[in-house]
């Protein structure tokens, strides 16, 4: 199918570095432009972490409320951290953080809803922001690597479904680094690295290439699992998975609103 994606306009001269979580965004998105791209079936291929960037998984979640954070901290937290030891033969892993979004919700200002924009969580400068971690568990791990696991639960599964680019169609020429200011305030339910008032990240926008090979997984059910790589520090250069929500022509409109969790997990190998 054909879907539009929203990309980073290509900075001017002279334009300052971008910026995120400073000021309310411009709902109109001026920054950005809409390019309609294919989106092929992953379903119908095979993936890895390794290679494009990404993978399902099957996985039978214990938790009955996804949107108690209590319930996800204490028993999702162990649940994707066990998963991703078991892909990943990783020796240390952190679930520091999750979202719940929920598109109904977003439509009335009480909850985060799908986000439309083609981006990558993290950058090189990720082993940075990760230092006081490591310094305050005396680590200094041959390789870091974070990846996100997002599964959606609503009843049908079609409305605004998640869309990744094979990380192989990805090259440095598009790619703009992006503070993002306040990560892990408010909407997130950070343990390990933000205090009350957040902290920066570096993410990275993409600007439209048409190399990038979008793929979606249809109609996943809440016994799936997206595993999709976001930052290798034995990566050089780093390319990373970007990914956007985008809304699918062929959806059925009385379908039920998108419903998501996703966390992140960064891993220490010895």
């Amino acid at each position: 199918m054909r879907a539009e994606f929203f990309y980073r306009k290509p900075l001017k001269k002279g334009e300052s570095k971008p910026a995120f979580g400073v000021k309310e965004p411009d709902p109109d998105r001026p920054d950005h432009k809409g390019f309609m791209k294919e989106v092929f079936n992953a379903r119908e291929e095979d993936h890895s972490l390794s290679e494009s960037g990404f993978i399902l998984l099957n996985h039978k979640s214990e938790i009955n409320n996804f949107y108690d954070d209590k319930e996800v901290t204490e028993i999702y937290y162990n649940e994707m951290a066990n998963l991703v030891k078991k892909k990943t033969g990783a020796t240390q892993v952190f679930i520091v953080s999750h979202i719940t979004r929920n598109e109904a919700e977003a439509a009335e200002g009480k909850r985060l809803g799908a986000h439309r924009l083609v981006h990558n969580d993290f950058t090189p400068n990720f082993k940075q922001t990760i230092q006081p971690l490591l310094d305050e568990n005396g680590s200094n791990p041959s390789r870091i690597t974070v990846y996100n696991l997002w599964r959606r639960f609503d009843e049908d599964g079609t409305d605004a479904p998640f869309a990744l680019c094979d990380s192989r169609t990805v090259s440095e020429k598009e790619l703009i680094p992006t503070d993002l200011f306040n990560y892990g305030k408010e909407e997130e339910k950070t343990e390990t690295l933000a205090d009350e008032n957040g902290f920066t990240v570096e993410i990275y926008q993409s600007m439209n290439s048409d190399s990038h090979r979008w793929y979606f997984y249809p109609k996943m059910n809440k016994d799936e699992v997206v595993m999709f790589k976001t930052y290798d520090s034995n990566e050089k250069p780093f390319m990373p998975t970007l990914h956007s929500a985008f809304d699918d022509p062929t959806s059925n409109e009385n379908a039920s609103p998108r419903e998501s969790i996703e966390v992140r997990a960064i891993c220490f190998f010895d």
